[in-house]
């Protein structure tokens, strides 16, 4: 096979079509990009199951089943798992395949960082697809250190590859600081990672000092709206378009997670010019830089609090963030992230 020749790309992933998080966006980013280059791209996901129950761990123990018919239908040149928390586990390889396996974060983090300590139970079946692959793609330097560590996998069958987007959907809607008002904005959902808890508590802090501030909270459904402090607005659904027009138009983009495999809707943020108020975990703080894209804090509310009221209040640091998101924001293009993983892909295929 010819370094030039069309590849016949085998996706595997729970989280696709409609997207529930930054794991189906990304996959659909990933399958657009092969596309334009002119390969093949097939998705196997929880969509083709026909049954309405069940989540990412029941589609995983499916596999060994489903997942031989659509090889045999599609015939594809690899296979490329989308692993860790939310994605799904591979408890043997189903084909003499090369098998690339992403890894968005890990449940080792899941347990150490956001408390959840059953989840040790579900390490062991994230510890063989690891095992399984040819090679693995992390979103972040985070996340390596995670398999390096904590799951003992050799450094040469890791790369990392962040995440890309198309860079120019949110450029072009960067507006001048005098328009975007003291808005600040969240995108995620209620779950404990997302630390919208976090946030809640921060919020009234934030309003002592800048009362005519507002926030914006994507992905948030109106079970929340009893409980909300002042200035908060729901948008439990958005569209890309209407993302990309309230990222360019808001002050802040704020991220309080405990956790992320890489922080998607901030490397957004940072293509639209907006400075973002991160917490200082995993994922986030290979994608956010500190005193140059934004603000890092801990997960205390107080220190999320003050990380937002000098973004809300000091033009002077806004316009020295937003110079730096500018410069930065190149490195998160679509096209590096697809020919990065050609470049991994290409290694096992070519030898075939």
């Amino acid at each position: 096979m010819s370094g030039t020749k069309p590849l016949r790309i085998g996706m595997v992933t729970w989280d696709y079509d409609p997207p529930i998080g930054g794991m189906g966006r990304h996959v659909a980013s990933l399958q657009s990009g092969f596309e334009s280059l002119g390969h093949t791209v097939s998705v196997f996901s929880r969509s083709d199951i026909r049954f309405p129950f069940g989540r990412s761990i029941l589609f995983s123990l499916l596999l060994p089943l489903l997942l031989p018919r659509w090889i045999k239908r599609f015939s594809p040149d690899l296979l490329h798992i989308h692993a860790g928390p939310g994605g799904v586990f591979l408890l043997r390889k189903p084909a003499l395949l090369p098998l690339i396996v992403t890894a968005n974060h890990t449940y080792h983090d899941q347990v150490r960082c956001v408390g959840q300590r059953w989840k040790r139970l579900l390490v062991p079946f994230e510890r063989r697809t690891y095992a399984l692959a040819d090679h693995i793609i992390c979103l972040s330097e985070d996340t390596a250190r995670s398999l390096l560590h904590d799951y003992g996998i050799d450094r040469s069958k890791i790369s990392v590859i962040p995440c890309g987007i198309n860079v120019a959907r949110f450029s072009i809607l960067d507006r001048p600081l005098k328009d975007r008002g003291k808005r600040c904005v969240f995108v995620g959902r209620s779950d404990t990672r997302k630390g919208f808890d976090l946030l809640l508590h921060a919020w009234p802090l934030v309003l002592r000092t800048i009362p005519d501030a507002s926030l914006h909270a994507v992905g948030i459904g109106s079970d929340f709206s009893s409980s909300l402090p002042p200035a908060v607005m729901l948008h439990p659904t958005c569209t890309d378009d209407e993302l990309a027009e309230l990222l360019g138009s808001s002050r802040v983009f704020v991220c309080p997670s405990r956790l992320e495999g890489f922080g998607l809707a901030a490397a957004e943020a940072i293509a639209s010019g907006t400075p973002v108020a991160a917490t200082d975990v995993p994922g986030l703080r290979t994608t956010v830089t500190n005193f140059e894209t934004g603000l890092l804090s801990s997960t205390d509310p107080r220190d999320i609090a003050s990380t937002l009221v000098p973004l809300l209040h000091d033009d002077v640091l806004w316009h020295r963030f937003h110079a730096g998101c500018l410069r930065a924001r190149s490195r998160f293009e679509t096209s590096l992230e697809i020919k990065k993983h050609l470049e991994v892909y290409r290694v096992y295929t070519d030898v075939r």
